[in-house]
C-alpha cells in the first residue's frame, strides 16, 4: 500500500475497524515509513487527549440527542459519533463538544494550509501538461513591467542549489491576487513547482503566515495528493510542492538561495 492509501485509513485503523490483512499491511508499512508512523502517532495522541476531556460528568440522553443532531451531517461524523457514545457527556464535556464538532471534523478529514491549497490547483495543471513555462532564464521586459513593485526579477532567480532539482523554465502566476514567480522543475523525474513571492504578500494567506511567523523554519502540509513545504528565504516566501517524499522535499527546499545569497 502507498502512503496516501495508508493515511486515508488512519481513523479506521485506530478504531480497529479494518480486517486483519489490511491492519497487518498498515503495521508493516509503519515499520518502514517514519512519516506515516509519525502521523499515526499524532492522531492517536490527539484521540487520547480528546477522550480524557470527554470522560467528565454524567451522560444524559438529552445532551447526547442535541450533540448527535449537530454532528450527523458532518464529514467523518460516523467515527466521532461511535466514540462519543461511549463516553460520558456532561458539564465541561458538553461545552468542549460544541467546539470539537466544528474544529475537529475538518482536521480529521485532512486539513492543509491555505497557501498549500492555493498552490495545489496550478501544480496539478503542470503535472497534467496544461501549464508550460513562459520563458527560460532572464525575465522578459514585458513581464517585468507588470510587477508594479509587488514582485521583482530576483524572485525568478531564487532556486534550489540541490543537484536533484532540474529547472525547466518559469512563468508569472497569481495566487489569490498575489503575483508569484513560478518555476517549473523536477526532482529526479517527478514534476515539482517552486513558488516564490514577497514576504509582504503573506498576509493573503493567514494560516501560513501564522505558522511561519511562529518561528517554524520549514512548514509542511498535505496538498491533495502532493506534499507541500514553505519557508522564508531573506525577504521571500518560498514554496515547493510535488508528489515526492516530504523529507526529500524539505531537503531540496532548504538549499534554496536568492541571487544575493
Amino acid at each position: 500500500m502507498k502512503c496516501n492509501e495508508i493515511r486515508n485509513l488512519v481513523l479506521a485503523y485506530l478504531d480497529s475497524e479494518l480486517d486483519a490483512k489490511t491492519s497487518q499491511e498498515i503495521q508493516l508499512h509503519l515499520q518502514s515509513c517514519a512519516e506515516c508512523a509519525e502521523l499515526f502517532a499524532r492522531e492517536e495522541k490527539f484521540n487520547e487527549r480528546m477522550f480524557r476531556v470527554l470522560r467528565v460528568g454524567q451522560s444524559t440522553p438529552a445532551i447526547w440527542e442535541k450533540v448527535e443532531s449537530r454532528l450527523r451531517p458532518a464529514r467523518a461524523g460516523g467515527w466521532l459519533l461511535r466514540h462519543w457514545k461511549r463516553v460520558a457527556l456532561g458539564g465541561v464535556a458538553a461545552f468542549v463538544i460544541a467546539g470539537i464538532a466544528i474544529f475537529v471534523t475538518p482536521r480529521l478529514a485532512g486539513s492543509s494550509l491555505d497557501l498549500a491549497r492555493a498552490v495545489e490547483k496550478d501544480h496539478g495543471e503542470f503535472v497534467a501538461g496544461e501549464m508550460r513555462s513562459q520563458f527560460v532564464g532572464n525575465v522578459p521586459d514585458e513581464i517585468a513591467k507588470t510587477f508594479q513593485g509587488r514582485l521583482d526579477v530576483d524572485a525568478f532567480s531564487t532556486r534550489p542549489a540541490a543537484d536533484g532539482f532540474r529547472y525547466e523554465g518559469a512563468r508569472l502566476c497569481h495566487l489569490s491576487g498575489v503575483p508569484v514567480a513560478w518555476s517549473l522543475g523536477r526532482i529526479q523525474q517527478t514534476p515539482v513547482s517552486l513558488v516564490v513571492f514577497k514576504r509582504s504578500e503573506l498576509e493573503h494567506f493567514p494560516k501560513a503566515k501564522e505558522r511561519l511567523d511562529s518561528g517554524e523554519p520549514v512548514v509542511c502540509s498535505n496538498a491533495g495528493r502532493y506534499q507541500f513545504a514553505v519557508r522564508f528565504v531573506n525577504g521571500y516566501v518560498v514554496c515547493l510542492i510535488g508528489d515526492v517524499k516530504r523529507t526529500e522535499l524539505e531537503a531540496v527546499l532548504k538549499t534554496v538561495r536568492t541571487p544575493t545569497g
